[in-house]
């Protein structure tokens, strides 16, 4: 077999070296005007050869295999032209003739387009949809995809994209693991301390987006650390002429100027290139009564593209694309009348993208195009929070890192203490957290289309190196001494967390009969993450991925059929999410256990004492990196104009990354003020000092009449605790249906009529058992508590919830090309909405019923789902500070109550109880419906105006929830928006 391999892959060349290959040259014209289009791209799309034309209009693709191929022509401004020709001789004189993009054309889309070429789910929003919403987010185009929910535009909370997945508080990280990429540069957030979530697209320039298209099924391998699909944002590249945005809405408002210049030739008659440039300025406030509170956005983005095909690169062209884009913006508070003087908040939200890319088309035997991306992104998040602090007596703040006793000192006497005295009075202090994320990746990419007889076969192999760090300090404060209790922990420290890919893929399209062909796509991702100087060192991961599409007939040819088109797909895959540095490198917890507790002197000052414990990060040798599962099967068919598209997916996260906690026995030495009351020094002129190991304080006389007198404490015994990162073993499943409907368009009154939505359901059971203990209460005899619970998913009520909603939406728009104006209705509905906590574990029950508020034991009818009862919930095992052996909980808890009444006392403080006797009961909501309208009218080729209406009719009504047995506002929440509108105007000149 492996000699056979050999044979074939030796003759390869030699075959590929005979097929016949031919020339394609033409020009590209604009339909109106019959004038060149300069920067038009050509693409032969089977064999993924293109040219770009020139100030003429002129084009040439050279060594394009006979047969059929596919010749896509698109500009920046114009509608894309697709034909499809039979190559069998050189052919010149081809013409390309592009339409103006606009309103006057038949066939304009306002809602996303079915990517029909892919073999997995894709949609893709062009210029004209997103003009339509006016969008200022990028999350506003989630009314767009199937089953959408249309919410009011506002930069003042953090929006992220959450593809396929439920609400926030799902399990398994769904945000974090949806990928955001703008012309390739990713917009990553792994470098973040302080959450596990997506990162926020609220520095993204609206006005620059060309196009966004959403891959929510099985993607390329090509695309790496994510694990629930990708978002491409495509910026504005090409000759355009000035546009002046302006939008409004009663909490934005938005300005922007974009430009696409050519920069000629030069005396050689070479081109200079397409220089984009756009500037944006966007404010968001959080109440137009009192915009306070605000978000600024302040972008200048520029972008140089050219195609180099002079000298020694006539016959190997290379494409060549730079783009850089900087962003001043964040949220401010400190105007606001409304706050104490002299206080705010302030984040900054600045960020530098810069990327690079080259296509090198080649066209040899062996290879057709080799690619080279290259982007960095340097953020600023920094954080600034002034507060003003008011006290009657001495307080003491913390800043201490290292393990041990300390007393509080004065901030005059020792600056670097571990803990500062305070005086009392009134003071401001402002506290600074400087979160620096920084990334880049380096990509390299081989592209090699060929056709074997009627087969195309694409093979794409490459590499990426990516590298992600954080160059802040951390918290901090501008004056130490009166800074409240925090600790430094420089961001800036830890190491750069590196990860190297490769990855192959095979592409593979046989036709089968006349009129149905196969594609098949197959790949594998490899990855070794490094982290120098970390435990961890170097992971290895593997994702492979599936993807195949039966198109049994195509609409080509077929006008007149009840079946025009018919496609069946499938997809399967791995994708695999790098940890962020909050699980890497988690910010480490202290516990402050006061053990000094002095009399107060007469100028307000008792100068505690406390002990210092860190709560380490530990290593964890068997954590691995969170892991998705993706299934989709799907089908799109076209039954006499009216397009069908469905698929249903199944998402299972397997690892899902989570912090822990473990537990162990710890004493120390406690000095209260009884033991003082042998001390005979006074109280005004004592200093105290205490040992750092063995916590003994001494007491001075600050006047030296008497000397040091020593305090005999008492030891205490308690629990500690260390965290450390962990993979969940409970996977995660998501499932879902989704749809979409477009009715063959009524010409008469020129309308289409698009029927979507989805259906989602979500489970999840933890079964992880975990350790808790309270050890901020007290035992019964007041000493620190003792015990730690082994509880089943958590020391939470429930151990699991499960969801279900199915979402439909009616679109009808009505395009009246005569007069460049399109009219859309958007009735959005949500049918059912079902959600509900659970409580389950393996071959046993952690949650019982109880008779009442009072009671800790089961009742006669334990039973609680589907029962309004108050609930219990216990720890399977517990363990003390003597012995560290789990027990079984439930059996001595039971025996204590008769035969240790003590003990009993002490457990109790690990049952966990409901608040409410409903809280295992099944969530209906009633069905509730908004509806949404919005109209954009051209003037010309001048100008266009936009308006849109959200929750047009003002339904201000309720919904019934079966759990509280209560009425809901609809908009007092995030069910439908509040009745909410906004107008743009665009100029061109």
């Amino acid at each position: 077999m492996r000699r056979l391999f050999l044979i074939l892959i030796l003759l390869l060349p030699c075959a590929v070296s005979l097929a016949q290959t031919y020339t394609i040259s033409g020009t590209v014209v604009n339909k109106r005007t019959k004038t060149p289009v300069e920067f038009a791209t050509v693409v032969a799309v089977e064999c993924e050869q293109w040219a770009v034309a020139d100030d003429k209009g002129r084009f040439t693709i050279k060594k394009v295999p006979a047969g059929k191929n596919t010749i896509s022509v698109s500009c920046l401004g114009f509608v894309t032209d697709t034909k499809t020709i039979i190559i069998s001789k050189d052919l010149t004189g081809y013409k390309a003739l592009l339409s103006e993009d606009n309103l006057s054309l038949e066939g304009v889309v306002v809602t996303a387009k079915e990517n029909e070429n892919s073999a997995t789910t894709s949609r893709t929003m062009d210029r004209t949809a997103l003009d339509h919403v006016q969008m200022v987010s990028l999350s506003d185009i989630g009314g767009l995809l199937p089953g959408g929910v249309t919410a009011n535009p506002s930069l003042l909370s953090t929006n992220r994209f959450n593809l396929r997945a439920g609400e926030a508080t799902e399990a398994g990280n769904s945000s974090f693991g949806t990928a955001v990429e703008v012309d390739g540069v990713r917009i990553s957030n792994n470098a973040s301390f302080s959450e596990i979530k997506g990162a926020s697209i609220n520095n993204i320039a609206s006005s620059n987006v060309e196009s966004v298209e959403v891959i929510s099924g099985v993607p390329s391998v090509e695309y790496g650390d994510i694990g629930a699909g990708i978002v491409k944002v495509n910026t504005k590249k090409g000759l355009a002429p000035y546009l002046v945005t302006m939008t409004t809405n009663p909490k934005t408002k938005q300005f922007s100027v974009s430009k696409g210049f050519g920069l000629g030739q030069s005396r050689n008659g070479v081109s200079g290139g397409v220089l984009n440039a756009n500037v944006e300025y966007t404010r968001s406030v959080k109440d137009s009564r009192s915009p306070y509170e605000s978000y600024n956005r302040k972008q200048i983005s520029l972008n140089y593209s050219n195609l180099f095909n002079n000298g020694m690169f006539s016959e190997t062209p290379i494409r060549f694309s730079f783009g850089i884009t900087g962003n001043l913006g964040g949220s401010d508070t400190k105007a606001d009348p409304d706050l104490l003087i002299g206080t705010y908040e302030k984040q900054k939200d600045n960020t530098l993208r810069a990327n690079v890319e080259m296509n090198w088309l080649l066209s040899k035997p062996w290879i057709t195009n080799l690619e080279f991306k290259g982007s960095v992104v340097r953020s600023n998040k920094l954080s600034e929070t002034r507060n003003r602090y008011s006290s009657a007596a001495g307080t003491v703040a913390l800043h201490g890192k290292e393990e041990g006793y300390f007393v509080a000192e004065d901030y005059s006497a020792n600056p670097d203490a571990a803990a500062i005295m305070i005086p009392r009075g009134y003071w401001y202090n402002t506290m600074f957290l400087d979160d620096k994320p920084f990334s880049y990746k380096l990509t390299l990419k081989g592209n090699w289309a060929k056709k074997f007889g009627k087969v195309n076969n694409k093979i794409k192999l490459g590499a990426d190196w990516n590298a992600d760090a954080n160059l802040g300090k951390g918290e901090h404060s501008e004056d130490l001494s009166n800074a409240p209790t925090y600790r430094t922990y420089d961001y800036s420290e830890i190491p750069f967390m590196n990860n190297l890919a490769l990855f192959a893929e095979e592409n593979v399209s046989i036709p089968i009969g006349k009129e149905s062909h196969l594609n098949l796509i197959a790949g594998l991702r490899a990855e070794n993450t490094f982290i120098k100087g970390s435990e961890y060192g170097t992971t290895t991961s593997l994702s492979p991925r599936f993807n195949a599409k039966y198109s049994v007939f195509s609409a080509k040819g077929r006008r007149g059929k009840f079946v025009q088109s018919l496609a069946f797909r499938a997809s399967w895959g791995v994708a695999v999410k790098q940890p962020s540095f909050s699980i890497l490198y988690p910010q480490p917890n202290y516990r402050d256990i006061q053990i000094f507790n002095p009399p107060t002197a007469d100028d307000g000052n008792a100068y505690y004492a406390y002990y210092i414990m860190p709560a380490t990060i530990e290593y964890n040798p068997d954590l691995v990196w969170q892991r998705n599962h993706q299934g989709e099967l799907g089908m799109e068919i076209n039954l006499a104009g009216t397009r069908i598209s469905l698929a249903g997916y199944w998402n299972k996260t397997a690892k899902a990354f989570s912090m822990n906690k473990a537990y162990e026995a710890f004493t120390y030495n406690y000095t209260d003020q009884k033991a003082l009351q042998s001390c005979t020094i006074p109280v005004n002129d004592r200093v105290y000092s205490i040992d750092r190991k063995t916590g003994v304080v001494t007491v001075s006389d600050k006047t030296g009449a008497l000397g040091p007198q020593t305090i005999t404490g008492v030891t205490r015994e308690s629990l500690t605790h260390h965290t450390y990162a962990a993979n969940s073993g409970t996977p995660i499943n998501r499932y879902g249906l989704e749809w979409v409907i477009d009715f063959k368009r009524i010409n008469p009154i020129n309308t289409d009529i698009r029927l979507d939505g989805n259906y989602y359901a979500y489970r999840t059971v933890n079964q992880d058992l975990l350790a808790y203990s309270p050890t901020t209460i007290r035992m019964t005899d007041n000493t620190p508590y003792k015990y730690i619970g082994w509880y089943v998913g958590g020391n939470k009520t429930n151990n699991g919830s499960e969801s279900r909603t199915l979402r439909m939406n009616v679109t009808v728009t009505t395009h009246i090309p005569r007069v460049r104006m399109i009219i859309s209705a958007k009735l959005e509905g949500s049918l059912l909405k079902y959600s509900r906590a659970l409580s389950e574990t393996d071959g046993g029950v952690r949650t019982y019923a109880v008779d009442d508020d009072s009671s800790y034991l089961p009742s006669e009818d334990p039973s609680f789902m589907d029962r309004r009862v108050k609930t219990v919930t216990y720890p399977e095992y517990y363990s003390s500070y003597w012995d560290p052996t789990p027990k079984p909980f439930l059996k001595d808890f039971i025996w204590a109550r008769d035969n240790d009444r003590e003990l009993y006392d002490n457990l109790c403080k690990l049952v966990e109880r409901t608040s409410f006797n409903y809280a295992f009961q099944k969530d209906y909501l009633s069905p509730f419906f908004s509806a949404n309208f919005s109209v954009t009218k051209e003037v010309g080729d001048i100008a266009s105006i936009s308006f849109y209406a959200n929750n047009f009719f003002r339904n201000m009504g309720q919904v019934y929830s079966t759990k509280s047995q209560q009425y809901i506002s609809v908009t007092g929440g995030t069910l439908i928006p509040a009745f909410y509108y906004g107008l743009t105007l665009r100029l061109k000149f």
